[in-house]
């Protein structure tokens, strides 16, 4: 089906000249010269645009102040957004670094702990595992049980 070439001219023209390929360009700016309907069109759709860009527009000096406000409201949110997610960064290094660290003495500790106390190989290192997992489980239920979350709206606490 063959589109209908003033429809077409029209559509291009409503795009602007700046927003159009070269080919399209060419084609409109021939189909123009050969159409006076269209070249009439594009006059006055020219004209519109002159007429609308010659309008001054001033905004509401409330309206400026309050997105003014929202703006560096905004900006402030995700400076702390940045800074909070610097911090967890910062906190894993961290607990990942203590934790490679002591791991070992840890390890040492329960195999002289259960030589000491003459248990099995097995019975202290599931000792030495539940030890070296207490923590985080006991954080995640404290956690849980106070329903405690991000949300992720704002990243913030809530509970």
């Amino acid at each position: 089906m063959t589109r209908d070439p003033h429809q077409q001219a029209r559509e291009l023209i409503a795009c602007g000249e700046q927003d159009l390929r070269d080919s399209q360009q060419t084609w409109l700016s021939s189909h123009l010269d050969a159409c006076a309907a269209c070249r009439d069109y594009a006059q006055a759709a020219q004209q519109l645009v002159r007429s609308l860009r010659s309008v001054p527009v001033a905004a509401n000096p409330a309206l400026v102040h309050r997105t003014q406000m929202r703006v560096r409201l905004h900006a402030s949110q995700l400076r702390q957004k940045q800074e909070r997610v610097w911090l967890v960064w910062m906190s894993c290094i961290l607990v990942g670094l203590s934790a490679a660290i002591t791991t070992p003495f840890l390890w040492l500790a329960c195999h002289w702990l259960g030589d000491w106390t003459q248990v099995s190989t097995p019975v202290w290192q599931v000792g030495f595992i539940v030890f070296w997992f207490s923590p985080a489980l006991v954080t995640s239920l404290l956690f849980l049980g106070r329903g405690v979350h991000l949300t992720d709206t704002h990243g913030t606490l809530q509970g």
